[in-house]
């Protein structure tokens, strides 16, 4: 039987039983280490839904399957993670029917020094001049094969250093990604600074060489981005700033345009009693940097750039999200939170956010501002605690939504108000009961829709959900789910079975765009360890 028609609880309990052999069969230096790891899968069967327009895959079944092992004993660890996609899930930003060893590594760590191996993840900062992560839900894993160097040469200086390239795929791209990192905390060189504040200051290089064969002697096969970031935080608030400049990186997404690129970050915080506020300012121009300066499609970045917009749970509010616009924009969000004083065991908070992102001056500096609105959304959240048994939550949001920029086409720009009510009963013992209603109006786009969400839960194993979301704006489409899922002892098991909105999802602000489906969905996690 080819492995491809095997099914991923199969492929569970096949790993699991190699798993068990190796371990029971390891030598008493092997046993006397910790092992540990995972396996997760998701799959779906897609069924025909004309109502929706969905397009139905070539294979109806599809399924993405993750396991990762790790050993560790003493100052040595080492680690795989094996992929199987059967086909890969649709949306996905890759077509694949393949089965392979992705990541491995082998890591040493002793004291002030490390040095890896292999695959690994790894960012300076706050990963806007490199990161290399990965997350399974957006299809994304720019994991850097090669070597990693860390050391602290003094008690006050972190060093690190990488040198590899990026993961595509299954396959590598067409680059080499170097880089080096330093971190100096002051509160380790001057004993003057108080106890609670700490101040540090970090200088960083990464470097993308690709070669280059075509006619131009002036174009640059390796591209330099410089970064510097200062960092204070003390015990009532903190401040932190990063700079990074970008050489000329002429690529198919600027239209191989020479001009260099730039990008300012800068965060605050502060608590104060009952009173807590964040802003967050971005300022970003041709900063696009990715592994490839060709690749169209199916592409590794380099750096890390979410939205810095607030992340929402709500069916409603998921459907005008924004996309960070790396060619060029300028923007951020406040956020403003108050705890009401009144009942300690009733308690209240107000939480307010305003987020707002604007295209580049026509001088296009990169703090210069222009008329040319992105995307802004203003939403204002009261949680209240009744009692122990019943918690409320009311929310509105105003959000405007640039649709020709943030998904690309010519559209008419969307304006759209969100109402949203959820409560929480728990009318038992590990029992409980949610339920909310959303609405959201509008005249542009798809008009308005409407939700309701109920949920059930039997703590710690069982929990159940029924929701609706519905178009009666344009499409007048219904787009319902159902579904549960089981926990124990490190496993979860979930089915559902629905419909799926064609739009943009997003983790931590990073997008990707999925397409309308209905069918089945499956999805088994397990962890363990010895």
């Amino acid at each position: 039987m080819q492995l491809r028609y095997l099914c991923p609880v199969t492929l569970a309990c096949i790993f699991s039983l190699l798993f068990l052999n190796i371990k029971a069969q390891s030598s008493p230096a092997i046993t006397s280490g910790h092992i540990s790891g995972s396996f997760e899968s998701y799959s779906q069967l897609y069924l025909r839904d004309k109502k929706i327009n969905a397009i139905l895959p070539q294979d109806r079944l599809a399924s993405n399957n993750f396991l990762k092992l790790d050993y560790t004993h003493k100052k040595i660890a080492i680690g795989v993670q094996y992929e199987s996609y059967l086909p890969a899930i649709a949306g996905f930003p890759f077509v694949l029917n393949q089965s392979k060893i992705v990541n491995k590594y082998f890591k040493y760590t002793d004291t002030n020094f490390e040095i890896q191996i292999g695959d690994f993840y790894d960012q300076f900062g706050s990963g806007l001049i490199f990161r290399s992560w990965e997350n399974r839900q957006i299809g994304i894993n720019n994991a850097l094969e090669g070597v990693k160097l860390a050391v602290t040469p003094l008690p006050f200086l972190h060093l690190k250093g990488v040198y590899g390239r990026q993961r595509k795929v299954f396959d590598y791209a067409n680059s080499v990604v170097r880089g080096v990192d330093a971190a100096i905390d002051f509160s380790k060189i001057n004993k003057n600074f108080s106890g609670n504040t700490f101040v540090t200051l970090g200088l960083s290089y990464v470097g993308r060489y690709q070669q280059y064969t075509g006619p131009d002697p002036d174009f640059p096969a390796t591209v330099n981005a410089y970064g510097t970031r200062l960092e204070i935080v003390g015990q009532k608030g903190s401040f932190s700033a990063e700079y990074v400049y970008k050489d000329k990186d002429p690529n198919v997404v600027n239209n191989f345009n020479k001009t260099a690129g730039s990008a300012l970050l800068i965060n605050t915080a502060i608590t104060e009693n009952n009173l807590g506020l964040n802003i967050s300012l971005r300022s970003l121009k041709n900063f696009d940097f990715r592994g490839e300066r060709d690749a169209i499609g199916t592409f590794v970045p380099v750096n890390f750039i979410p939205a810095l917009t607030r992340q929402h749970d709500y069916l409603t509010s998921n459907i005008y999200v924004y996309n960070p616009q790396a060619a060029g924009e300028v923007g951020g969000q406040v956020d403003l939170f108050y705890q009401i004083k009144g009942n300690r065991k009733q308690p209240s908070r107000i939480a307010v956010n305003f987020a707002q992102y604007r295209a580049l001056g026509i001088d296009n500096k990169l703090l210069s501002i222009s008329n040319n609105r992105y995307f802004s959304d203003f939403n204002i959240e009261w949680k209240k605690k009744w009692s122990n048994q019943w918690n409320t939550t009311l929310a509105y949001h105003n959000v405007f939504y640039n649709k020709s920029v943030i998904e690309g086409g010519i559209y008419e720009n969307t304006n759209a108000n969100i109402f949203i009510m959820n409560n929480l009963f728990k009318y038992a013992k590990n029992k409980s009961f949610r339920f909310e209603l959303q609405a959201l109006f509008s005249e542009q786009d798809n008009g308005s829709w409407a939700a309701a969400v109920t949920e059930f839960g039997f703590a710690p194993a069982w929990n159940f959900y029924l929701s609706d979301l519905y178009n009666y704006g344009v499409l007048d489409t219904h787009y319902p789910n159902v579904g549960g899922s089981y926990t124990k002892n490190g496993t979860r098991f979930s089915l559902g079975y629905g419909r799926q909105r064609a739009g943009l999802i997003c983790i931590g602000g990073v997008c990707r765009f999925v397409p309308a489906a209905t069918g089945f969905s499956v999805t088994l996690t397990k962890t363990f360890n010895n």
